[in-house]
């Protein structure tokens, strides 16, 4: 069965049901608007952001900034989430 997809307030982001875990998308891919936005809190400037997303168009990364910016709590905790280690991962130090 084929869950469709649920637009979200912004144009542009989506959350598909079985894609990154249900989290908000760049609406017709698989890019987790938290991706974005960690990108974004390490300093990557907005063209080298879409630099490393060829596919990402302008508009589309402005609203996934938006997206972030007015989810902050809920989005920061799923950027939280994933830069924790799995249960039972080793972690290797350089």
């Amino acid at each position: 069965m084929n869950v469709p997809a649920r637009r979200s307030e912004y144009p542009h982001i989506s959350i598909v049901p079985g894609v990154a875990g249900d989290q908000p998308v760049v609406e017709g891919s698989r890019i987790p608007v938290a991706a974005l936005a960690r990108a974004h809190q390490l300093g990557m400037e907005f063209d080298e952001i879409l630099a490393q997303y060829p596919a990402l168009r302008p508009e589309a990364l402005h609203a996934a900034l938006a997206y972030y910016l007015d989810h902050r709590a809920d989005m920061d905790r799923l950027i939280e989430e994933a830069a924790e280690p799995l249960p039972g991962a080793t972690i290797i130090t350089v």
